[in-house]
């Protein structure tokens, strides 16, 4: 997405910039963003002051390397006091640490460079393991929107016998784009030159409209469930 209005500012001779950040709902609002004319590709940005984000091994306190991948943990003022009537969950997601702070354990996963930039990775729960490999669902629907057939996509992982999950991408297609067999070509070849082999997708099927949850997101889990139901009816 970001990557269209970049250039549709840059068709449009727009001098306006747009900068990429991060937040979550248990923070209230942002939490960190790329400073003017400090732009890393790929990257969040740096943490607000008075704001703290740590990389560790999902689900511990144990802080990882600069550059390892890991689960993104947020501390600072705007971090919420509970889950309203689920103690819970709040006990899951907010833990004190040896430092005093609370700490919000996102379920994302990111990596920290030596310059304190955050770059996201995926939601952990997203992620497919495919032959071994760690594939981000993310990754690719960024690459997926970006081509001019795609008006939005979303990507998942399959059973497989062989490599445990194989990634299959839907796709809702721009408007007058045909859900032909050539057009379905034609992405698979995009992604052929764009997408690592191991998370290349192995099928890409046209929706002519994607399910929602309640705030607007593509609801990934019901296209896995629908995807496990006809694996099953398949199989009997």
């Amino acid at each position: 997405l970001k990557k269209k209005f970049d250039k549709f500012l840059y068709d449009h001779k727009a001098s306006i910039q747009v900068r990429e950040g991060y937040g979550t709902t248990e923070t209230v609002t942002a939490c960190c963003l790329t400073p003017p004319h400090m732009f890393k590709e790929g990257s969040i940005g740096l943490p607000f002051p008075d704001t703290y984000i740590k990389i560790v091994e999902p689900d511990t306190d144990r802080e990882v390397p600069y550059g390892q991948e890991g689960e993104i943990l947020l501390a600072g003022p705007t971090v919420m006091k509970e889950y309203m009537n689920n103690p819970e969950e709040t006990a899951q997601t907010l833990r004190t640490h040896a430092d005093g702070l609370t700490w919000v354990y996102t379920g994302d996963l990111g990596v920290m460079d030596e310059q304190g930039f955050i770059y996201f990775r995926g939601r952990a729960k997203r992620m497919i393991i495919s032959s071994g490999y760690n594939v981000y669902p993310g990754q690719i629907e960024n690459i997926l929107d970006a081509h001019e057939y795609v008006q939005m996509s979303c990507v998942i992982g399959v059973p497989d016998p062989y490599k445990m999950q194989k990634v299959k991408a839907f796709v809702k297609l721009a408007a007058g784009v045909p859900a032909t067999e050539d057009t379905r070509q034609a992405l698979l070849a995009y992604c052929r030159k764009n997408v690592a082999k191991y998370a290349m997708p192995y099928d890409i099927e046209f929706k002519e409209d994607m399910p929602k949850t309640l705030v607007g997101k593509v609801a990934y889990r019901q296209l896995e469930e629908e995807e496990l139901a006809k694996i099953k009816a398949q199989e009997e």
